[in-house]
């Protein structure tokens, strides 16, 4: 039997791959685990360096499996706790250290897309079918759309594409910063290879601190919470390794070797 979702890892890159291609990779409880557990190895894995979120066959992912989540419509304590397994599998996916790319072919749409939110940096097909889509089914969602989605496009613009569960054209998604790269389909998963490979090239402890930075600076309350915020984790950072590395390589001329752990 085949796994709902696996981790590929070549050298300091991982691709996790949504495998229920014959569903569109809908994503059920399993799937979820599975996701977490990827998760869970890649930060473990000192080797693992960028991490690529994809879906294998025709769509990155349908959002929740609808079929299998019917029966928790009744029963409010099962739907809470389900949508907890959603909160901390993504919440782990957006906290972990190693930066993550979702690479977004065909379908993308509630879950599916709130899945990309949680990722660091998105690729998109030029002909993806993206967007949140809950209110068209009378749904809310459970993945923190309502919440990661204003904190990348503003409250306005993240309205409209919560109330109306309208796709989003690429090139606009493009334009207001939901995603990092519009390439045809064919691309997808070249482009996001190569900017792993870029970010493999670059200092964890920088990144990791820098994703931090960014999440908990948006929540500090106040550019000058958030300027604290980024002082204090600088101070942190500057007892590391990489800090040293950087600079000795840099005055002499050669490139830095960096590494986690």
């Amino acid at each position: 039997m085949q796994p709902v979702a696996y981790l590929d890892v070549e050298g300091p890159v991982a691709e996790l791959v949504l495998n229920r291609p014959d569903k569109l990779n809908a994503i059920d409880e399993p799937m979820l685990l599975a996701i977490e557990a990827a998760v869970v190895e890649v930060e473990e894995n000192l080797e693992v360096r960028a991490l690529i979120v994809r879906g294998s066959g025709r769509a990155f992912s349908a959002g929740a499996d609808l079929v299998a989540a019917e029966d928790r419509i009744d029963d409010p304590p099962a739907l809470s706790a389900h949508a907890d397994v959603w909160r901390r599998v993504l919440d782990r996916l957006s906290n972990c250290p190693v930066p993550s790319i979702a690479a977004v072919h065909g379908v993308a749409v509630a879950g599916g897309f709130e899945l990309t939110l949680a990722c660091d940096l998105v690729v998109l097909a030029d002909d993806a079918h993206y967007g949140d889509g809950h209110s068209v089914w009378g749904l809310m969602p459970s993945g923190g759309a309502s919440q990661r989605l204003p904190r990348i496009v503003g409250p306005r613009q993240a309205a409209w594409m919560l109330f109306s569960g309208q796709p989003i054209d690429p090139r606009d998604a493009r334009e207001c910063g939901l995603v990092n790269a519009v390439v045809p389909a064919d691309q997808v998963l070249a482009t996001s290879r190569a900017m792993a490979q870029t970010l493999t090239e670059r200092s964890p402890a920088s990144i990791a601190g820098m994703k931090r930075a960014i999440r908990d600076g948006l929540d500090a309350g106040s550019l000058e919470a958030g300027l604290d915020l980024e002082k204090a984790l600088l101070t942190e950072h500057m007892a590391g390794s990489d800090v040293r590395i950087g600079v000795e390589a840099f005055l002499g001329r050669t490139t830095p070797r960096f590494s986690r752990g």
